[in-house]
């Protein structure tokens, strides 16, 4: 995979989880109607190879903490917990469709709220899990999965140089713990020398520490995927 650019760091998402809950509510009530009423009105329909679906999930770390969600629920009582996590709208995707596992897939979030300058980082890993496990769900279906990275660890050891550049400390960062990292991933054919790069941001976790250095990893756990409907 390509070497990414670190931005983010624990520190930084302290404020978020302090003012994030409030209102929440009330911020994708609307938009989220749609996903929430097709499962009550799906059939029995099963989803075929080259179907495309819309797809409800929560992606979890390996201790099963949720870490993205389309579940507004699930968000407002994390964050009543002081747990950052996001909400994004549900995926469109083609049924048992594959992509390269180091593709990035920038997922927009609803809350806490970006402007849009930013998104969640789903890598190809994790949608190809996805997509093959939609193969024979029926509409308002949800189930368990577990992501697979075959021979790519995702891991990245920083010394204590590269972690202070970061601002995380590796004193006081402990094995567990969550941090933000954001990267670029470029978008389309490149033109000449410029490309399109969006900023996506992935949660990371510290796998392993020394007196001087961190190992961190951003692979995932698992995630519980709902099948919201059969758009095509």
């Amino acid at each position: 995979m390509k070497k990414t650019q670190q931005k983010n760091s624990k520190d930084e998402t302290k404020p978020w989880m302090k003012w994030a809950y409030v209102g929440v509510a009330l911020l994708v009530a609307v938009a989220m109607v749609g996903s929430y009423l097709a499962p009550i009105f799906g059939s029995s329909q099963k989803a075929q190879a080259g179907d495309v679906a819309r797809v409800g999930y929560t992606i979890r770390d390996g201790d099963g903490r949720p870490l993205v969600t389309t579940d507004q629920a699930l968000l407002e009582s994390e964050y009543q917990k002081g747990n950052l996590v996001f909400l994004t709208p549900s995926l469109e995707m083609l049924v048992g469709g594959q992509v390269p596992g180091e593709n990035v897939a920038p997922v927009p979030i609803l809350y806490p709220e970006t402007n849009g300058t930013v998104g969640f980082g789903l890598l190809g890993f994790e949608t190809n899990t996805i997509a093959a496990g939609l193969v024979g769900m029926q509409v308002g279906e949800t189930k368990a999965i577990r992501f697979a990275y075959g021979s790519e660890d995702l891991d990245i050891n920083l010394s204590k140089e590269e972690a202070d550049e970061i601002d995380l400390n590796v004193t006081e960062m402990g094995v567990g713990d969550l941090f933000l990292r954001e990267f670029m991933i470029t978008d389309g054919i490149p033109v000449g020398n410029e490309t399109n790069a969006t900023p996506t941001l992935r949660f990371w976790e510290v796998a392993g520490k020394t007196d001087d250095s961190l190992l961190v990893t951003c692979r995932y756990g698992s995630a519980e995927i709902t099948l919201n409907g059969i758009t095509g």
